[in-house]
This record gives C-alpha cells, sequence and structure tokens, in this order.
C-alpha cells in the first residue's frame, strides 16, 4: 500500500500494515492502555479466536484489510496529520497541538493507527489525554523492543 503525506510517498507492505493494527488491537483489548478504552477491530476478531495462527490466516486478514481500504471504511492516517522525516531517519508526527518526535519507522504507523483510532472514539478524547496516551503507547512499544527477549 503506498500513501502520500506532505508531498511525500511511503509505502508499507499491507500484511504488515494489518500486523500493524493487530499490535494496536491488542494494546487496546487487553488493556495495556493508560485508560479504559473501547477500541478493538472488528476485522481482527477472526485472527483472535484461532488456537494457532498460520501465514495464511494473516494473508486472509490482509485481504479484508484492503477491502476496507478500499471501500474507505477504514483509514489509519486522520486528516491534518503531518509527518517530517528527521535528519536521522526518525520521523516527527504532528496533529494540531499534538508533536511526537524522534518515532522510529517501526512505530510510525501504529502511532497513527492509535492516533487515529483515540481522534474517532466516542465519547470524544481531548488532544491532552491522547497525547498522554499516546506517549504512554510509544514508551510501551519501546519497552518491548528493549526486551532480552527481542
Amino acid at each position: 500500500m503506498e500513501f502520500i503525506l506532505n508531498n511525500k510517498r511511503y509505502s508499507i507492505i499491507n500484511h504488515e500494515l494489518y500486523i500493524n493494527y493487530l499490535m494496536v488491537d491488542s494494546y487496546f483489548r487487553d488493556n495495556h492502555s493508560k485508560y479504559d478504552y473501547d477500541i478493538s477491530f472488528d476485522f481482527i476478531t477472526p485472527i483472535l479466536e484461532k488456537d494457532k495462527v498460520e501465514f495464511d490466516d494473516i494473508l486472509e486478514g490482509t485481504a479484508v484489510l484492503e477491502e476496507l481500504i478500499e471501500k474507505e471504511e477504514i483509514n489509519f492516517i486522520a486528516n491534518g496529520v503531518s509527518i517530517d522525516e528527521h535528519v536521522n531517519g526518525n520521523f516527527r508526527i504532528t496533529y494540531q497541538d499534538l508533536e511526537f518526535v524522534n518515532v522510529k519507522v517501526g512505530e510510525a504507523i501504529p502511532l497513527l493507527i492509535a492516533l487515529n483510532s483515540l481522534l474517532t472514539y466516542r465519547p470524544i478524547v481531548t488532544l491532552a489525554q491522547i497525547k498522554e496516551e499516546l506517549d504512554y503507547f510509544l514508551e510501551k512499544f519501546r519497552s518491548y523492543e528493549n526486551d532480552d527477549g527481542m
């Protein structure tokens, strides 16, 4: 999948996008978030119900995600989001007064998915709470990166 932000073309392999949705879904569904939100993605549920996940299951879920994107029923980039690339290759992601700096390549898509999920959440979440939640999200995400198992 390709998308353009700030006149710059980005791309992500579709099944990687699906896996990013799976990670964000798990973050909210399994109560890893700082606050309690009822955020989940219905197209993820079938894979969660399996005892054993095969790569074909991921490809199946990816096909569903592709269809949702094609029908414009799902979008992981909120209107008004800006992405700028730092000299070091990391990103600065901004939305109105929110700013996230030194976001690594592997963190950017999950952060965008989480941001869009919180922006569209009802009842409305304040920008201050979104900032707090997404800072916590990045902290949790980075803590997995630094685990001995990785």
